[in-house]
């Protein structure tokens, strides 16, 4: 296990913010996960699991201890029955590339994501609520570690994941592995498909500056649209794409922060509902 201090987590968020980490630990198998995690509850210290940081804020400075979980499992397994093991640690344009081998394919919506497989299935990403389609349409089953008791268990099939949302998100674990089945489809099918989605991406998403997607997975779109363009520090709401917030320059976790607050402001004046879907580590 690597471990890494006064850490510039500046390649560790797409957000691209000059954030220091008092720590860093970089687990390289389950084993040392399970060690690592064990030792910091038994200490009572607090931690953040990092995946690819792609809805993740940092703050100037990160006193808890960081665990970097993009390294410990990256194996993919082709087995039985077009079915596919895949670590969490594995990035999602890597599976998407790999499926080719075995004409297979289905998710490659998700290619422009910036996302490690266990951060994908956590937040059970999809393409878009009026399409239907996530990443759990293929899930078959799930090895994780609960943080409450530290043992791995089991969660079979699919049934308790809905729109942007699973059952992770409101459980204390940390994603290890995940068996998929998907469905079959020929290389140029996939081939043709990811370059659909990318020329979508560019003509869609301001992908010219830096961000973390997303901002919110439950917003109004009238209230959300009204921010279009709205500067605080050096973050921006998209003039392109509502519900999109782009380093302009030197961003920080307070400018991003005072921009989400502000549209919160309004939805909590008006009685609307919203969900946040980044997070802000401190």
């Amino acid at each position: 296990m690597r471990v890494l201090k006064s850490v510039d987590l500046y390649k560790y968020n797409t957000m691209k913010l000059h954030s220091y980490a008092e720590v860093m630990y970089i687990p390289e198998t389950v084993d040392e996960l399970v060690e690592l995690i064990t030792m910091l509850k038994a200490q009572n210290l607090s931690f953040y699991c990092l995946g690819a940081g792609s809805n993740i804020i940092f703050a100037e400075r990160v006193k808890n201890p960081i665990i970097n979980l993009m390294f410990f499992d990256n194996s993919l397994c082709y087995c039985e029955n077009d079915s596919v093991r895949c670590g969490a640690s594995v990035r999602i344009q890597k599976l998407i590339s790999w499926l080719k081998n075995y004409s297979l394919g289905g998710i490659e919506y998700l290619f422009s994501v910036p996302s490690s497989v266990g951060g994908a299935v956590y937040m059970n990403a999809g393409r878009g609520r009026k399409f239907h389609l996530s990443i759990s349409d293929y899930i078959r089953m799930i090895d994780y570690l609960d943080l409450s008791d530290m043992k791995i268990k089991t969660l079979y099939g699919n049934e308790y994941f809905s729109y942007r949302a699973s059952p992770f998100q409101k459980m204390d674990a940390v994603i290890l592995n995940v068996v998929f089945k998907f469905k079959k489809q020929e290389s140029e099918v996939t081939d043709r498909l990811i370059r659909e989605r990318m020329e979508y991406s560019k003509k869609t998403f301001p992908l010219n500056k830096p961000s973390c997607g997303s901002i919110f997975n439950k917003v109004n779109p009238l209230i959300i649209r009204l921010f279009m363009g709205k500067m605080v520090g050096g973050a921006m709401f998209s003039v392109k794409q509502p519900n999109w917030i782009s380093n302009m320059g030197n961003a920080t976790a307070k400018d991003i922060e005072n921009l989400v607050n502000m549209v919160i402001r309004v939805h909590r004046f008006c009685s609307l509902k919203y969900n946040l879907e980044i997070r802000f580590f401190k």
